[in-house]
């Protein structure tokens, strides 16, 4: 008889004990189900997914926290999230089944349903750079090294509009590109392209032909500096599941505004071929591998040359929102005639090395660090340096 009184008392012991506990949980739970039920009424449902999270967190039975729950992530499109917690409520009520069943039938619908295309895309990022050696070559040839360093602050939009979907599609764009030196105003650059592209697509062929137009100004005073011509046809061929190879040819035709006649003219015509192998695996990563041979006839002898392009590049993903980017590029330049300061034909020998770390926030913006490190080695000492970038970027997209 003692043993059992022990044990009584024992019991309501422990039952006055835990009843604080208990007690909390309950006043937690309407807390949390009052303010879900404010952030939804206010179409906030994100806020009011995670409080509700918070209610069935606690009370794994409650199914109408279920219920919202899963109307919260209908209205964030999240379905596979929306579809779980919704099977969840009817399983614990199925007076629910009703409710429920007309949502999971309206998610069903959406996925048969051919996604929206938007004709007007608009991209971009905004951000800073220092730069230890800044180095003038918005065409992508080098034309001055200062050995000074400095940092500057970068614009980039995008404007893409697509007038006919494929399988023969057909395209306009416009870029904007802004770069504000701290010190090296005189290098401040301001880009403008506008381009045309088309392409049609034949299993397992893609093709895409694009021109465009760049023109840029220099310094503060946005003095005239370039245009650019260029067309670039492609073909991509996909191999399966985890491989493309893209073909390309492209052609520049390039008006420097500053350049002097003779020997030192840099108005050139400039072509360049290639081709890419990409080879795609399971976590969404990818290797690309590429070779490109490059001729520049220019109107200056000192800037005929013949030159060579190794890439490497490997994305990999850290997890869902985080990729880390790696690259590597090799540039070897023969130019054809004696330069006529240095008195024998220059050689350069490029390499470049870049990383970068991407993470996106959601589907519209995302931040971006990386790392440019280039050597340029060459047999006259004009052009012979060593360079670092890194950079800081707000990414956008609409």
């Amino acid at each position: 008889m003692r043993q059992i009184k022990k044990i009584i008392l024992i019991i309501v012991f422990l039952t006055f004990l835990l009843s604080p506990f208990r007690v909390n949980a309950v006043e937690s739970t309407e807390v949390h189900f009052s303010k879900a039920v404010v952030a939804f009424g206010e179409k906030n449902y994100q806020e009011a997914a995670e409080e509700f999270e918070a209610v069935v967190k606690i009370n794994p039975t409650d199914s109408k926290a279920y219920y919202y729950l899963g109307s919260c992530y209908f209205y964030l499109k999240d379905y596979p999230k929306a579809k779980e917690a919704l099977l969840k409520a009817s399983a614990l009520d199925p007076a629910l089944e009703g409710a429920t069943g007309v949502l999971i039938d309206e998610m069903e619908g959406e996925k048969r349903m051919p996604p929206e295309k938007k004709k007007l895309s608009i991209s971009g990022k905004f951000g800073v750079e220092y730069d230890d050696n800044v180095i003038l070559n918005p065409s992508g040839t080098v034309t001055a090294v200062t050995d000074e360093k400095d940092s500057r602050a970068v614009f980039d939009l995008n404007l893409d509009y697509k007038l006919l979907e494929e399988p023969l599609g057909l395209a306009g764009f416009y870029h904007f590109y802004q770069s504000r030196h701290g010190e090296l105003t005189d290098y401040n650059i301001q880009g403008h392209t506008i381009g045309i592209s088309t392409s049609a697509k034949r299993d397992p062929w893609k093709f895409r032909g694009q021109y465009s137009f760049d023109y840029y100004y220099l310094g503060l005073s946005r003095n005239n500096y370039l245009a650019v011509h260029t067309l670039i046809p492609t073909a991509n061929l996909t191999l399966g599941k985890d491989k493309l190879i893209q073909f390309y040819y492209q052609f520049r035709q390039k008006n420097y505004f500053q350049c002097t006649a003779g020997a030192t003219d840099q108005d050139a015509v400039n072509n360049m071929a290639g081709v890419n192998q990409y080879f795609f695996f399971g976590n969404k990563s990818y290797l690309k591998l590429g070779y490109s041979y490059e001729n520049n006839n220019a109107e200056g002898n000192n800037w005929d040359y013949n030159g060579h392009y190794v890439l490497l590049s490997y994305l990999y993903p850290l997890n869902e929102n985080l990729k880390l980017k790696l690259g590597f590029t090799y540039n070897p330049a023969r130019y054809q005639n004696i330069d006529t300061a240095a008195n024998k034909k220059r050689e350069d020998n490029q390499q470049e090395y870049s990383l970068s770390l991407s993470r996106k926030f959601n589907q519209s913006f995302g931040l971006s660090f990386g790392y440019t490190y280039v050597d340029n080695d060459s047999n006259i000492a004009t052009y012979k340096y060593e360079r670092s970038i890194c950079s800081l970027t707000t990414e956008f997209k609409f």
